[in-house]
């Protein structure tokens, strides 16, 4: 059920301060940044996708990740393409595949603009 993951993906996530906050630079862009490696498998698919404050993206990438990697919206990414160059962009929603009783997640599909 799982498609098979060949390329590599590394999520930028922020870093938290001990309220729960981001912390940010002067220039208002989280600082230091934690990378987070994972596989993947990348696809482009140029679609309109709509995220959970219900805006509209359109959006060029979808990005299949495993079930244990759980990146939020907002997030940057930085993938790897089936030729072995790299890329970023931003995660605009993100969608889970799941068994019929909703009890498993079997992965993940995030929708980059990259």
């Amino acid at each position: 059920m799982m498609p098979s993951m060949k390329q590599r993906v590394i999520a930028l996530l922020p870093v938290f301060d001990s309220n729960g906050k981001v912390v940010r630079d002067e220039f208002g862009r989280p600082l230091n940044p934690r990378k987070v490696e994972s596989k993947a498998r990348v696809q482009f698919k140029s679609q309109l996708v709509q995220d959970a404050q219900g805006q509209e993206h359109r959006v060029a990438l979808e990005i299949d990740i495993p079930p244990d990697f759980n990146p939020d919206a907002g997030i940057e990414i930085e993938y790897q393409m089936i030729d072995g160059r790299t890329a970023k962009g931003v995660i605009r929603a993100k969608d889970e595949a799941v068994n019929l009783t909703g009890s498993k997640v079997y992965y993940r599909t995030v929708f980059v603009d990259g």
